[in-house]
């Protein structure tokens, strides 16, 4: 009979390359797995370390062009032209904050 694995409060998120990518909640990364998104790195007991099966730019959606290397270096932020003319800063909806 298989038992449920139990995984620490915080797991390390590690890319099929093993660079670690970041560390998440539990809950999360059992939510990955059993969604076939990740995997458990070989453990006894718990679980420290999930690894991604693929890679995030096999499928995840750019909101804009690629920006040039900076500090960050991620690109959460494009401008947007209105009808009106005006150019507004249009944010992804990863980056805001929800109070």
């Amino acid at each position: 009979m298989k038992t449920a694995a139990t995984y620490f409060p915080r797991v390390t998120l590690s890319g099929a390359d093993g660079r670690v990518i970041r560390r998440i909640h539990g809950d999360a990364a059992r939510a990955m797995v059993a969604a076939g998104n990740a995997t458990p790195a070989a453990t006894h007991g718990r679980v420290r370390e999930v690894v991604l099966l693929t890679p995030a730019s096999t499928h995840a959606a750019r909101i804009g062009e690629p920006s040039q290397p900076r500090l960050g270096g991620t690109k959460f932020t494009k401008w947007a032209h209105l009808e009106t003319g005006a150019r507004v800063w249009e944010h992804h909806s990863r980056c805001l904050i929800i109070l």
